[in-house]
């Protein structure tokens, strides 16, 4: 009697359960540093439902699928135990067909099927970069272009590039090329406070040095989760 007690009480339901009014309470709470704003990334998201997750014996993982016209990402809710739950797929549209498009439906389907399958409430800010169909000729940027405007531009798809790296070889892999070597280093001497954050950069801003720092200890620890299951 005394072993299915307690083989109940380890349960994914009961797991869950407990994880996800932690994850309610969290995001709830006004010294959270990832919801002082509306909007969440990705990055932020996971920032914020992880620690619910480990300290209940819980993790996720997210698979993308091969669609036409987009990407398709089914989330899957995994328990210490061996048990696991699909938490549903979620199909978002690519704007064009290259890899920036790709990537940016990607990142959003990942972040919008995390704040789904959790119920973490953030405004739908970056589905603009997902869905919005390319600006008409007439709405295009003047020739001239504000001093360092590639760079941020640069900054902006590595963003997108480093929240789609699903998994800690694809981060290495990524981390390892020129061109996020490039930005970084160019970020580092051309616009420092976007490297480092300064105290002219808005509250909810996120340095690009802090944004790395997350995503090499969220997919680093999903790795050790994996292989210790």
């Amino acid at each position: 009697m005394n072993k299915i007690t307690e083989v109940k009480a380890d349960s994914l339901a009961s797991a869950m359960a407990r994880a996800f009014g932690e994850i309610e309470a969290a995001t709830k709470d006004a010294n959270n540093p990832h919801f002082r704003s509306k909007y969440a990334d990705l990055t932020s998201v996971i920032a914020a439902v992880k620690p619910a997750l480990v300290k209940n014996g819980l993790f996720f993982t997210q698979h993308p699928e091969p669609v036409q016209g987009g990407v398709q990402i089914e989330t899957m809710l995994h328990h210490a135990g061996g048990e696991h739950l699909s938490l549903g797929s979620l199909f978002v549209p690519a704007n064009k067909n290259d890899a920036q498009a790709f990537g940016s439906a990607l990142t959003y389907a990942r972040r919008y099927a995390l704040v789904t399958a959790f119920g973490v409430p953030v405004e739908d800010d970056d589905g603009n970069a997902a869905t919005k169909n390319p600006p008409a000729a007439s709405e295009a940027a003047p020739a001239k272009q504000p001093a360092h405007s590639a760079l941020k531009v640069a900054v902006r798809n590595l963003v997108h590039e480093l929240e789609g790296c699903g998994d800690w070889d694809t981060y290495v892999a990524f981390r390892e090329t020129d061109d996020f070597k490039k930005v970084v280093a160019a970020v580092q001497q051309k616009l420092p406070q976007w490297w480092d954050g300064g105290p002219d950069m808005p509250e909810e801003f996120v340095p690009l040095r802090r944004r790395i720092e997350l995503t090499e200890a969220n997919l680093a620890e999903g790795k050790a989760q994996l292989l210790n299951a």
